[in-house]
């Protein structure tokens, strides 16, 4: 059973654990997400038993509501790190990164699920697309904290959040496509997906910015000299990330994409006194929220369902996601822009599963496709898989860009180079 105290309980010891030794896990190479994880599967029902949440919530409603929660933030949280300048100097890369690869990675891991997991064309699309977006809150663990920001160029990191936080919410039209075609021919299939997918992603973008721009016009109104106090005025937003979050929805846009641009337009020109303290609180949230999600995902993970209902093609499928999902299509198209082999390798490399990959497999079980606990168990292996290998290997990565470029920022300021990346 579960109660709130133990709730209260695991939480908190949590956050307090992960906040207390934050910078002790970075320098081993470890990754808040991973131990969050770690502590979800040990107090789950698959160990201690402490907690199981789908006693008292449905595991899709618990798992999407939580998870979208936590995206809206994180996409947030980008949006207040990098600015106009950012998605300029990145602009090829990101275009890159959204049209070209993101639909690559789409169709490698639904290959990978029909070849590996002998699902059916519509089911491995669908797997596929809930596999696609890589993750905002993880990429930005990677590549942010001193070491990065000494080690990698600005561009390289910039590049990879807004790509993150992006294709979070751009990836609902490949699920929608993916959950019709499960069920009716593609020919049908195409002219009601066209009409849902642009209805829900220009709802978000209008909403989103709209929103956006008055919250900031509100923001700079209020100013924390007149009408905010000092200690209130940092989460505003917070505010803005959830109510926009709440808004699209409920005019039928996806939330995701509509916190994405409510982001940029309410970042756009904030003056650095304003958005520096803003920033620390939003970013402090975003971390719980982080928290929240990866202990839940912990304690509904189908372990005991893994090698029983999956085998060796699970495991196959799990590391052709870790190994070939992104890197093939990722490298060559960033070649194309100009950018240097080894920060191409670097990017094509860092492109993590996680809160954007539990979301989607959660708002999968509302397409009442069949085969869908296969597709749950295959998915969160795959995301499980992802995040330890990522985190593994983000450390070593870092230091092997460092290595290579031999250029180092000093401490508190972050890596420019001039010119091509190398």
């Amino acid at each position: 059973m579960i109660t709130a105290d133990r709730v209260l309980v695991v939480v908190g010891l949590a956050i307090v654990l992960l906040a207390l030794s934050s910078r002790l896990v970075k320098r081993h190479a470890l990754s808040p997400v991973v131990l969050a994880l770690a502590a979800g599967v040990l107090v789950g029902p698959h160990a201690l038993a402490v907690l199981d949440p789908t006693t008292v919530v449905p595991r899709g409603e618990l798992l999407e509501q939580t998870a979208r929660v936590a995206l809206a933030l994180a996409v947030f949280d980008i949006t207040l790190r990098v600015g106009p300048r950012d998605l300029l100097a990145n602009r090829r890369r990101i275009a890159v990164l959204l049209l070209v690869v993101m639909p690559g990675m789409w169709l490698i891991t639904a290959l990978g699920a029909n070849l590996l997991l002998g699902l059916p064309l519509g089911l491995a699309l669908l797997l596929g697309a809930a596999l696609t977006p890589t993750d905002p809150a993880a990429a930005s663990s990677l590549v942010t904290g001193v070491l990065p920001d000494q080690s990698l160029p600005r561009r390289v990191r910039a590049s990879l959040q807004v790509e993150s936080a992006a294709n979070d919410g751009l990836a609902l039209p490949f699920v929608l496509l993916a959950g019709l075609l499960v069920s009716v021919p593609i020919g049908d299939a195409v002219g009601p997906w066209l009409l849902d997918a642009g209805r829900q992603v220009g709802i978000a973008l209008a909403v989103g910015t709209a929103v956006g721009l008055v919250m900031r016009w509100l923001t700079d109104l209020a100013g924390v000299d007149r009408l905010a106090e000092e200690d209130w005025f940092p989460l505003a937003s917070t505010g803005v990330a959830l109510s926009v979050l709440g808004l699209a929805h409920l005019l039928g846009g996806t939330g995701v994409l509509a916190a994405f641009a409510a982001g940029l337009t309410f970042s756009e020109g904030l003056p650095e006194g304003t958005r520096k303290p803003i920033h620390v609180v939003h970013r402090s949230v975003a971390k719980v929220s982080l928290v929240v999600v990866f202990l839940v995902f912990g304690t509904v993970l189908p372990v005991d369902q893994w090698w029983p209902e999956l085998g060796w093609g699970g495991v196959l499928f799990a590391l052709w996601v870790l190994l070939l999902r992104r890197f093939p299509v990722t490298f060559p198209a960033l070649l194309a822009t100009g950018t240097g082999r080894l920060s191409s390798g670097f990017m094509a490399w860092s492109g993590p599963l996680g809160v954007a990959g539990i979301y989607y497999l959660a708002f999968a079980e509302t397409l009442h496709v069949p085969q869908y606990e296969t597709l749950f168990a295959a998915g969160s292996l795959a995301v499980t898989v992802s995040i330890v290998g990522q985190a593994l290997s983000a450390s070593p990565a870092v230091h092997g860009y460092r290595r290579r470029t031999g250029q180092v920022a000093p401490e508190g300021e972050e890596l420019e180079i001039e010119g091509r990346l190398p």
